[in-house]
């Protein structure tokens, strides 16, 4: 992660790091990614409309009301959920409502990526929770190399530049002290193996 840091070297730090936390949070690569395979994968609008409207909403929004629901009601003290005790149920939650959403997309015979992808969001959620009753593992750097993962299936060896966000969102986890170095690194290897592996299985069976 040596040349973030150069290159993060002539500004603020803390502002960098909380608006790369930010902008990179899971909801919002959730967000983009899932809009853009949408679109580009879908062949028909009505598919384009059905599968990011049902990707989009129950992996980044209705995950996200969910949180700021509990952060409402006093059950959490920040929307990244800093302690560790505590991500349990939104993680559970998310678990949830991706898996709904995924059959919603079976039901629409979506995509098979588009499902796949969907899948991957179910799987590595629940592998998170998993590793989160023992050891902080971080979401960002999962979910932003999953995402960057499909995109590397579908477009190859020309969106492996965007690889280079993963230490980028991995410095300013660090420079918060959020996580540790290797809770930051599991997470983007949990990411990249368990996406490409899963992706991979489907394409055999649906693709």
């Amino acid at each position: 992660m040596r040349y973030a840091e150069r290159f993060l070297s002539r500004i603020d730090k803390q502002r960098a790091a909380e608006f790369l936390s930010i902008i990179f949070a899971p909801q919002i690569v959730s967000f983009i990614s899932f809009l853009f395979i949408s679109l580009y994968l879908e062949q028909s609008i009505k598919m384009k409309i059905i599968s990011a409207f049902t990707t989009i909403s129950f992996t980044s929004i209705f995950p996200s009301m969910f949180v700021y629901y509990l952060l409402y009601k006093g059950k959490i003290d920040h929307p990244f959920v800093p302690e560790r005790e505590r991500r349990t149920i939104p993680y559970f939650f998310a678990v949830l409502s991706a898996f709904v959403g995924f059959l919603i997309l079976l039901y629409f015979k979506s995509h098979w990526l588009i499902l796949a992808s969907q899948w991957c969001y179910v799987s590595n959620t629940f592998l998170i929770l998993l590793i989160n009753s023992r050891w902080k593992i971080s979401a960002h750097s999962a979910g932003l190399s999953g995402p960057l993962s499909v995109l590397a299936w579908i477009f190859g060896y020309k969106a492996m530049p965007l690889f280079l966000l993963i230490p980028l969102v991995g410095w300013s986890r660090l420079y918060l002290r959020a996580h540790s170095f290797w809770q930051v690194v599991g997470g983007a290897v949990l990411g990249i193996v368990s996406t490409f592996v899963q992706i991979y299985l489907f394409s055999k069976i649906f693709g």
